[in-house]
């Protein structure tokens, strides 16, 4: 049983150690429960840890820190950290509370009652007079008796005292016993008088004024009037006004807060006082050191009646500013969140735009304080601009993404007014950046409902959706349910046997993205979302588009083919044999086997020995080409965001040595070629051809063929990196058993005769003895267990093992073979587009391209209407029809969508009054709309019976209490008469 002394019979925080410390609790070490004579820690737990976290668990970066600070755990070494996201502090600017030096009310009556009781504890400690005179044990008949053997001190305490609690009917009798009339307690220099005007003492008033109190003392800080205003006693202020006090009289302290006694008055929302002073010519503008106005005061307090008090007076100036951040009175009761006071100053015609020393309006600060009735207030009363940004760029919609529950409501009531959400800040960041990076699903679910662009970039590259899937992937359905709502079905009203139409909306996919209209679907492909790319609406896009820019990349190609021809053309014309030297008559100088080679062809070579301007012109041609394809390459260069990215494509690299290799095989400089050149002009071939290879491999027909190709050239690759020891092994292995051998006279030839062998293309001529009169027999018997091992591990299972790879990957490519494409497809129009708009062309070739190449030419023909149900229907193809068509028909029969051309409750299926069709929808519809009401009319029987029972078991409590105050107070009065009989 656990044992507990009396004085501690409640377990609670603070007699189980704990100290309070900003809101939380510390632990105490040295806890124990005394369980029949023995202690027992309360916590098993390391008390360190269990103070961490509970300290910590608002803060978990501080946590981390305390954590990494301690010495408890050695940690391992394992390389550098990656780099943090380069997320700026969105709140920086927004500071959560005003810099006023003083908020709350200064004087009050407990403070006065502990200031005068401590004053006399530690001078006497003879309390006891205070009790005396508060319940009214000491009177005029006792005072000289109560007050013997009292000291001076003593007997000024007794003065304040008397004047504090109303007992005016002392203070003339202590006045005889020696009190002084000016005496004031220590704490806040309050005298007799400031006292009785605080406490609303009439006749104590008074009667200190008769007796000659000065009413504009200020011993330490506050006059009397002053004291009148905290205590909201109109009655003693008006008696001290009419004794010449100053209405306009200042505190004085040492951090010079000159404040007057209508700022004190609404600090305690005195609205008398209030009402009083302003009637007197008390100034409501007049400012204290930080420039804050009694108005000011109001607003920032949210004290609405002496708000309006003040703004009725004269002098008032409702737009004025504080000295140290430049807030009006609304940017104050914004940024608190106070509609009343919001209220009036409309009402009195403050400035809803204007800025304070950040360049923030009040619909900033309302919205960062997630005060919802205030900015719908600001919008609609007071014509706020949404779209003011402040200093760093930001507008009350970044300010409005937080944590709150009402943070997704003040989005939806900004964007409604006009807020754009797609606004950035200095650091390129939009609200959907924000609200991704705090990890805030509604409000990214928000803001992209309303079309917040998940593609755009900030300063240091990073998308919206990246960010989004990193953090907040479930948020990822709003894209889906949004491409969804994009396509619908209708009745066309002028077809007359009511055939359905599929609608198909690309405003989604187009619109932030214009002239590059493929960048949104191509920011999924960076990201990994690439299975957006399946949703019908975007496959249509994609089939549309390549229609229309299919023309650009195919002139290319032909362009590029032109090329390459060429410059074969030319390699064997000018530098295969030798040709253009045997005209120019330099055969003596060539080897004769050239010679002969060029000697032994046909009328053409006859033709090009004899001519060779010939190939003269071949070169000036294919210079001509080479500097068309330079202009072509420099051109796209500028449509790379930078010099790093355009490198980063193969294509562009392979490209650009095959215009070098141009200039280096060329005869120009010396007039002949050279053996050398042959080799560059055969690899730029090479290149050249492999080069047009990739690109007829980006066309959606052949693409996943040339896919294939490049996945079974990698793995084997990566599979000759795996086993190159094992050929290296074998190669010098032949070269030492078969060393007469000519396929392995050295071990690079050797080398490439086992990559041959691999091929299963395998001779037995290398196992037979020429000599068979003197066999090398352990020679022999080392050949052919070499040979057998080769077979074994390198033609049989190397090989097999690579076709098996090369038949998995092809099996995995033609599973994903429709996503594959539609990836290439999008990368494709990306890089046409990438080159068509980079913003150099002219005008009129700018618009010519706008025309030919955009599916919407100016930004505004983003729906498309199609019959898929026609077999006549050819814009689309059928798989992407049947697909939108599915989606479609769900979201109709579900309620999702209705038809725009129907009255207020058509069919989903078209309007009412025709054939049998739309009747069966309509009883779709009746049947779907009878569910839903029936589902609604059970939630609501439920919830009723649930109210039922609640007020039952309230009944029950409500008697179960009267019973025992009713047992209770039969048992007190019971004890009552048991002691009066005693």
């Amino acid at each position: 049983m656990v044992s507990a002394s009396q004085d501690n019979r409640s377990l609670t925080m603070d007699n189980l150690g704990f100290q309070d410390l900003n809101g939380t609790h510390k632990l105490d070490r040295s806890v124990s429960l005394n369980v029949d004579g023995e202690s027992f820690p309360l916590y098993s737990t390391p008390p360190s840890s269990i103070l961490r976290w509970r300290r910590n668990k608002s803060n978990p970066e501080q946590m981390l820190e305390e954590d990494y600070a301690s010495e408890e755990f050695e940690y391992m070494e394992c390389g550098p950290s990656p780099p943090s996201d380069h997320t700026p502090n969105i709140y920086e600017s927004f500071e959560e509370f005003s810099s006023n030096h003083e908020l709350t009310v200064q004087i009050c009556h407990d403070t006065i009652k502990m200031n005068l009781l401590d004053h006399i504890k530690t001078q006497s400690g003879r309390h006891q007079i205070f009790d005396d005179i508060e319940n009214k044990k000491t009177d005029q008949d006792n005072l000289t008796a109560a007050m013997t053997g009292a000291s001076k001190f003593e007997v000024n305490a007794a003065f304040l005292w008397a004047a504090f609690t109303k007992r005016w009917d002392l203070l003339s009798g202590l006045l005889e016993l020696g009190a002084q009339l000016q005496y004031c307690e220590p704490h806040q220099g309050l005298s007799a008088l400031h006292l009785a005007s605080f406490s609303g003492c009439i006749t104590g008033t008074q009667f200190l004024i008769a007796q000659g109190a000065d009413v504009n003392a200020s011993f330490k800080c506050y006059t009397p009037l002053h004291c009148a205003a905290f205590g909201d006693c109109p009655e003693t202020a008006m008696i001290l006004l009419n004794n010449a006090a100053k209405v306009h009289a200042l505190t004085t302290s040492p951090n010079n807060n000159l404040e007057s006694v209508l700022h004190c008055a609404v600090r305690a929302n005195a609205v008398a006082c209030v009402r009083l002073f302003t009637a007197e010519g008390a100034d409501v503008g007049q400012v204290e050191y930080s420039g804050l106005s009694p108005i000011h005061l109001a607003a920032d307090l949210g004290h609405v009646q002496c708000l309006k008090i003040m703004l009725e007076a004269k002098g008032n100036n409702v737009n004025a500013k504080t000295r140290e951040r430049d807030l009006t009175a609304l940017h104050l009761a914004a940024e608190g969140g106070y509609v009343e006071c919001i209220e009036v100053l409309l009402e009195k015609g403050a400035d809803t735009n204007v800025k304070n020393h950040r360049g923030q309006t009040p619909l900033h600060l309302a919205a960062r304080a997630q005060a919802y009735d205030c900015v719908e207030l600001l919008l609609r009363k007071g014509c706020a601009d949404p779209n003011i940004a402040d200093y760093d760029r930001r507008t009350a919609l970044h300010a409005a993404v937080g944590k709150a529950a009402r943070s997704y409501d003040i989005i939806e009531v900004l964007v409604r007014w006009g807020a754009d959400v797609n606004a950035k800040d200095q650091y390129g960041y939009t609200p959907l950046h924000i609200a991704a990076l705090n990890e805030l699903s509604q409000c990214v679910e928000v803001l992209m409902f309303h079309g917040a662009d998940v593609t755009a970039k900030s300063k240091f590259g990073m998308t919206a959706l990246g960010i989004i899937t990193r953090k907040t992937p479930a948020s990822l359905a709003m894209i889906t349910q949004r491409l969804d709502a994009a396509v619908t079905l209708h009745h066309h009203p002028d077809s007359p046997n009511r055939e359905v139409e599929l609608r198909l909306d690309f405003r989604s996919i187009l619109q932030h993205c214009h002239p590059r209209e493929i960048s949104f679907l191509n920011t999924f492909v960076d990201e990994g979302q690439k299975e957006i790319l399946l949703h019908p609406l975007c496959s249509a896009f994609l089939y549309l588009k390549w229609e229309k820019i299919r023309k650009y990349y195919l002139a290319r190609m032909l362009f590029s083919l032109i090329f390459v021809l060429s410059l074969s053309l030319y390699v064997l014309t000018a530098l295969a044999h030798n040709c253009y030297n045997q005209g120019k008559n330099m055969n003596e100088s060539q080897p004769q086997n050239l010679i002969e080679l060029c000697e032994k062809k046909s009328m053409l070579g006859h033709m090009l020995r004899n001519n060779p301007f010939v190939i003269e012109m071949q070169w000036f041609v294919l210079v001509g080409i080479t500097g068309c394809e330079i202009l072509r390459k420099v051109y796209g260069i500028v449509g790379y965001p930078n010099v790093k990215q355009y490198l980063s494509h193969p294509e562009n690299i392979i490209e650009w040595c095959v215009i070098a290799s141009v200039f280096v095989i060329s005869f120009i400089y010396t007039g002949r070629t050279y053996t050398w050149q042959n080799h560059v002009g055969a690899f730029a071939v090479l290149f050249g051809w492999t080069n047009l290879m990739l690109m007829i491999g980006q066309l959606p027909v052949f693409g996943s063929y040339v896919a294939m190709y490049t996945r079974v050239q990698g793995e084997f690759a990566k599979l000759l990196l795996a086993y190159s020891c094992l050929l290296i092994g074998f190669t010098i292995s032949f070269c030492v058993i078969f060393p007469d051998s000519s396929s392995f006279a050295n071990p690079f030839i050797g080398l490439i005769t086992v990559l041959v062998m691999m091929t299963g293309e395998l001779s037995l001529d290398l196992l037979l003895d020429d000599d068979p009169d003197d066999p090398p027999f352990l020679l022999e018997i080392s050949a052919q267990v070499t040979f057998i091992l080769f077979l074994l591990f390198v033609t049989v299972i190397l090989m097999n093992l690579l076709v098996g790879i090369a038949v998995h990957d092809i099996q995995g490519l033609q599973k994903t073979a429709g996503l594959s494409k539609l990836v290439r497809q999008t990368k494709l129009i990306s890089y046409i587009e990438l080159a068509l708009f980079n913003g150099y062309l002219p005008s009129y070739l700018l618009n010519l391209l706008h025309w030919t190449a955009l599916v919407s030419p100016k930004a505004y023909r983003v729906v498309l209407n199609v019959k898929p149900l026609n077999p006549r229907e050819k814009r689309l193809p059928r798989d992407i029809l049947k697909a939108a068509h599915e989606i479609a028909k769900k979201r109709k029969y579900y309620g999702h969508t209705m038809s725009s051309h129907g009255s207020n409750v058509t069919t989903i299926c078209g309007k009412k009054g025709n054939n049998n069709n739309v009747d069966s929808c309509n009883e779709v519809v009746v049947d779907s709309y009878n569910n839903i009401i029936n589902n609604l009319q059970t939630k609501i029987d439920k919830n009723n019976e649930e109210i039922e029972n609640l007020r039952a078991e309230i009944r029950e409590l409500t008697a179960t209490i009267g019973n025992f105050i009713k047992i209770c107070g039969k048992h007190i009065v019971d004890s009552h008469d048991k002691e009066d009989q005693k």
